[in-house]
């Protein structure tokens, strides 16, 4: 009795079409692969975000509640980047008294982080009663880092006796304006006054007087020798 062959193959040749026909039929997934990535819609993290549009009209919307004019809060929220940002640092600002609603929306779109300016300036006016709204505004605005900006100025104030606003408000922002020297440091600390000339008025130049060239003799001619001529 004979036994059927159910493969059509032998071995070898199943071995010589697997290493023949392998690559290619490789090669063929990953180009399908990429055509259908290709081919595929964006997902949604790449996509524009759905909520753009109420961000923008929350923000404007807010403004104007504020009683800030159409014009200046349509300018203000269509430049922003993130305008739901923009507007809650306005609202947060507006809640503090002595704030006026332009003069936060100005402050606050000329700072990359405005949340972290509005938490600056809350922060700041609750812990110094003394201070004024302007020079707080302004300061929370130049600082690099308003977070460690708004804890240097209410820790020193907190820390040190009778410690008037002013002086810890310009505190914090010298050191954060010019870094050049960093503690911790091996260097004693020495404070010198400044010395500051007392004259200050231009010193007149005075330029030497032109030196004139001394004449020089003509060169002398020899005497002539008598009984030659």
């Amino acid at each position: 009795m004979k036994l059927l062959r159910i493969c059509p193959f032998s071995l070898s040749e199943i071995s010589h079409l697997w290493a023949t026909r392998l690559p290619k039929t490789l090669a063929s997934m990953v180009i399908l692969s990429g055509l259908a990535a290709i081919a595929a819609p964006i997902s949604p993290a790449i996509a524009a975000r759905k909520d753009s549009q109420t961000d923008f009209r929350n923000c404007a919307a807010y403004l104007i509640n504020l009683k800030i004019s159409a014009e200046l809060a349509v300018s203000a929220c269509s430049r922003a980047q993130f305008p739901q940002n923009l507007s809650t640092c306005v609202l947060d600002i507006s809640r503090v008294s002595g704030y006026e609603p332009t003069d936060a929306l100005n402050a606050c779109r000329q700072v990359r982080r405005p949340e972290d300016m509005a938490f600056c300036v809350t922060d700041i006016s609750r812990a110094l009663k003394d201070s004024v709204a302007g020079e707080v505004l302004d300061s929370c605005r130049r600082s690099l880092q308003p977070v460690q900006y708004a804890n240097c100025v209410v820790g020193i104030s907190r820390g040190g006796a009778g410690l008037s606003s002013p002086i810890a408000l310009s505190s914090c922002i010298d050191t954060q304006a010019f870094p050049r020297e960093v503690d911790p440091t091996f260097i004693p600390y020495v404070e010198s006054p400044l010395q500051v000339p007392q004259d200050l008025s231009p010193q007149p130049i005075i330029t030497p007087p032109f030196a004139q060239p001394a004449p020089q003799a003509p060169p002398s001619r020899p005497a002539p020798v008598r009984g030659l001529f």
